[in-house]
C-alpha cells in the first residue's frame, strides 16, 4: 500500500531578479495559458476522436512592495543612472513665485544653497526670499525675488540614482525564488530561466497607505536546454 503524503503549504520567500533581491514581494503567481485542438468524431455517437492540448504561454507575476528605482525600472522598461554627490555652481533658473523652479539635480538640503540674481551682486536669503526642497527652489511672494526673475543657484547635488522610464525595448532575465513552506519549515526554490517583464498598467504614487505595484511577464522557453525530461521554462526544488 502506498503512503499518503500530506504537506500543507503557506509560502514565503525572497525574489531575486538576475541575482538582485527585489525586497518585499508578494502575490507571486504562475499562470499557464493552454490551447486545445480537437478532432470531432464523425463515426457516430458524437464527441471527439482526438484531442491535443499545448502550452500557449507561461506568465510569472508578483506584487512589488519596495519602490526602489531598480524595481520600478523593471515595471517601466527603464534605465537607472547613478548620480554622485557634488557641487553645482551658478545653475540658471527662472523664478516662479510660490511655485517650484526645478533644478537639474536633487538638492542636498542639509547644505544651504546660494541663490543670487543674474548679475550675481544680490544674494537672496533662505526662508525669507525662498525655500528649498530636494526638487528645487520656491521663491516666496513675500520676499524680494520677482516673478520670472533670472536666478543663479549654487547647491550640492544629492547622491542617488535616476530612473529614465520607457527607454528600453525590454529585457530577459532569470528569476529565482528562495522560499520556505511556513507550514512545515521546509525550503523550496523556484528557478525561472528566462523572464521578460512587461510594462505595468499603472502605479499609485501618492496615497495614505503603503504603496505597491504589480508586474507581469512571460516565461520564455530556454532553447539552450535540450536534455530529455528537463523543463525549458522553470523548475521547483523542494526538500
Amino acid at each position: 500500500m502506498s503512503e499518503t503524503v500530506v504537506e500543507s503549504y503557506i509560502g514565503s520567500g525572497i525574489v531575486y531578479v538576475a541575482g538582485r533581491d527585489v525586497g518585499n514581494a508578494s502575490g507571486v503567481k504562475i499562470a499557464i495559458e493552454q490551447e486545445t485542438k480537437t478532432q470531432p468524431n464523425f463515426r457516430g455517437g458524437g464527441g471527439n476522436a482526438a484531442e491535443i492540448t499545448r502550452v500557449k504561454a507561461v506568465k510569472l507575476s508578483f506584487t512589488m512592495n519596495d519602490f526602489s528605482n531598480a524595481n520600478m525600472a523593471l515595471a517601466l522598461r527603464g534605465l537607472v543612472e547613478v548620480v554622485a554627490a557634488g557641487a553645482v555652481t551658478d545653475e540658471p533658473l527662472v523664478a516662479v513665485l510660490d511655485g517650484l523652479a526645478r533644478t537639474a539635480f536633487m538638492i542636498d538640503t542639509t547644505v544651504a544653497p546660494v541663490v543670487k540674481n543674474e548679475a550675481g551682486d544680490v544674494t537672496y536669503v533662505k526662508d525669507t526670499d525662498y525655500v528649498v526642497s530636494a526638487g528645487g527652489i520656491r521663491a516666496l511672494s513675500s520676499g524680494d525675488i520677482t516673478a520670472g526673475e533670472a536666478l543663479k543657484v549654487s547647491y550640492t547635488k544629492k547622491a542617488g540614482n535616476v530612473l529614465q522610464a520607457l527607454t528600453e525595448s525590454g529585457t530577459t532575465v532569470p528569476v529565482t525564488i528562495d522560499g520556505v513552506n511556513d507550514a512545515t519549515g521546509k525550503p523550496w526554490v523556484l528557478d525561472f530561466f528566462k523572464w521578460s517583464p512587461s510594462p505595468t498598467a499603472g502605479m499609485d504614487l501618492i496615497g495614505d497607505d503603503f504603496g505597491s505595484f504589480d508586474i507581469e511577464g512571460g516565461v520564455l522557453a530556454d532553447s539552450s536546454i535540450v536534455a530529455t525530461g528537463k523543463s525549458k521554462f522553470f523548475k521547483r526544488s523542494a526538500a
